[in-house]
C-alpha cells in the first residue's frame, strides 16, 4: 500500500514539473518553431500641445483597460499577444477640452509586424486631428490616420 502512495505522489510530482516546464517554454519559443506569437506594445503619447491633458480609455473585446487622463507631454503602454488568428483590436476613446474621438489603436490586419507600417512596438501621438503611428522606415510620426468615423460610445 505504501508503494502505492509513493508512485501517485511521484506521478503527481511529475506531472507538475512537466506542466512547469511546457509553460516556461511557451515564452521561449522561436519564430521556427511556427507557434512563436511575442508580446506587442503599444505606447501612446499626449501631444495635444498646449496646456491639455489627455483622458483616454482603451478596451478590446477582452479587456478594458480603464479610464486614465495623462499629463501634457505624457506617455503611456500597455503590452499584450495578438491572437494567432489575426482578429486583435484595442480601441480607444480620446477626450481634451469639449471633444471625443475615438481610434482602433492596434488593428491587427493593419499593425501586424510584417506589413508595411506594422509594429511589434507600436507607437502612436495623439494629435488633435488625429494619432500619427511612428514609421519604422523613417523613425518618424509620420503615419497620420483620421479619426474613427463612428462615436465611441457605441461601440
Amino acid at each position: 500500500m505504501g508503494s502505492l502512495v509513493q508512485l501517485m505522489a511521484f506521478l503527481v510530482m511529475t506531472m507538475c514539473i512537466s506542466v512547469t516546464i511546457s509553460r516556461a517554454q511557451n515564452d521561449i519559443i522561436t519564430p521556427s518553431s511556427g507557434f512563436y506569437n511575442p508580446r506587442t506594445t503599444v505606447v501612446i503619447y499626449n501631444d495635444l500641445g498646449g496646456h491639455l491633458p489627455l483622458r483616454y480609455h482603451c478596451k478590446s473585446k477582452q479587456d478594458d483597460l480603464g479610464d486614465r487622463t495623462m499629463a501634457v507631454n505624457g506617455t503611456w503602454s500597455f503590452e499584450f499577444r495578438p491572437s494567432i488568428f489575426g482578429r486583435t483590436l484595442f480601441f480607444c476613446g480620446f477626450r481634451w477640452d469639449n471633444e471625443l474621438h475615438w481610434f482602433d489603436i492596434y488593428k491587427q490586419k493593419r499593425d501586424k509586424e510584417f506589413t508595411k507600417f506594422g509594429c511589434r512596438r507600436c507607437e502612436w501621438k495623439i494629435h488633435k486631428d488625429g494619432p500619427c503611428k511612428l514609421n519604422k522606415n523613417t523613425k518618424m510620426f509620420d503615419v497620420c490616420l483620421p479619426w474613427n468615423s463612428q462615436s465611441f460610445e457605441n461601440n
